[in-house]
């Protein structure tokens, strides 16, 4: 999605986009439903797949791309190819969406990103990762955030919003907004639910498992909620196409991910002015300004989940509406398809 959001972007400034996908894929049906130009292409393998790499090449070259944009670790190896059979007249670019489990400092990695123009992060702490754990050219490391249309961000009446979602009026609501998935600690946050000395806010658990999987974990989740009886504290909603009402019904919300690297829910909780009680991990602990527009627990620690929890319930913690919103003002999409284009233009 945000390869999508940005090529949408890109071209109402004026470029010349398009998007190179599967047949039938969801990027590749999305685009058809945004309007931007599709090229339909073949699957490739993760590493040295040349025939489609030659393949790809041609199709660029013969619409006159000049720079390829990619955000999938498993397109690096093809890019790469791409940039070499090119002789460098194609720039490759690559946009990390994920940090990394290991170092990537082995010879064929190190080769094959020499062949990338450059290496954008959407964190600061993704650039020290990439620094520190691969051979890449520290000159063509950037940081670059993930961008957001904040105009299409607009709060909500709470009370409007709470009875669209059929949420309790007169409740303290805390929401986690995301995919249903064991990483994403929907039941940590319901453990510290248990573990509050407060007894009477709720939770509102908003997603939906992951396409094409099992929903092993929902069920899960479902048992915790029938076990302790807490079927009127716990409300489950799928995935909703408004997150501006979404946001806009909750009081506070919880991000208590293993680690987010990047979390769009952060940034458009926000930007609507409610705050983030989210995991010391990941991008989570560069985004959340303790006490200037949320605050942070231990990952994976129910306990001090449940201490922050209570620190809020109990008035302790005050924040400013406007503050918040302010604080990810940095992420607004004309200030980042500012950043893409001095890069593409250097």
């Amino acid at each position: 999605m945000n390869q999508l959001r940005n090529a949408s972007w890109m071209m109402e400034r004026g470029h010349f986009v398009q998007i190179y996908a599967q047949k039938n894929s969801p990027i590749a049906k999305a685009t058809i439903e945004n309007k931007i130009p599709l090229i339909e292409i073949k699957a490739h393998k993760n590493h040295y797949d040349f025939l489609r790499a030659w393949q790809l090449y041609q199709i660029l070259k013969s619409n006159s791309i000049e720079h390829l944009i990619i955000r999938a670790t498993f397109d690096q190896s093809i890019a790469a190819s791409v940039a070499f059979l090119s002789k460098g007249k194609i720039k490759v670019h690559f946009f990390m969406e994920m940090d990394f489990g290991s170092p990537k400092k082995q010879f064929f990695r190190t080769l094959r990103y020499s062949f990338f123009t450059s290496w954008n992060c959407p964190l600061e702490y993704l650039k020290n990762q990439v620094l520190n754990n691969t051979n890449c050219n520290p000159n063509k490391v950037n940081v670059i955030p993930s961008g957001l249309d904040l105009t299409k961000l607009t709060r909500v009446d709470k009370n409007t919003a709470r009875s669209e979602l059929k949420l309790p009026q007169e409740k303290f609501i805390f929401g986690i907004v995301g995919r249903i998935d064991a990483k994403k600690g929907q039941i940590l946050a319901l453990e510290a639910l248990m573990k509050s000395t407060f007894n009477d806010f709720h939770l509102c658990i908003i997603g939906d498992p992951t396409y094409n999987e099992n929903d092993s974990y929902l069920i899960e989740i479902k048992n915790f909620i029938r076990i302790n009886s807490l079927e009127n504290r716990v409300h489950l909603l799928p995935n909703q196409s408004d997150v501006s009402v979404v946001f806009s019904a909750l009081d506070w919300t919880i991000l208590p991910s293993d680690s987010e690297t990047f979390g769009m829910v952060t940034i458009e909780s926000m930007a609507l002015g409610i705050p983030v009680l989210g995991s010391r991990a990941g991008g989570t602990n560069e985004l959340v300004n303790n006490l200037k527009n949320g605050l942070l627990f231990e990952t994976k620690n129910s306990i001090d989940l449940a201490k922050k929890l209570d620190m809020i319930l109990s008035g302790e913690i005050k924040l400013n509406h406007q503050e918040i919103i302010e604080s990810v003002q940095k992420f607004d999409h004309h200030s980042v398809c500012e950043m893409v284009e001095k890069l593409l233009l250097s």
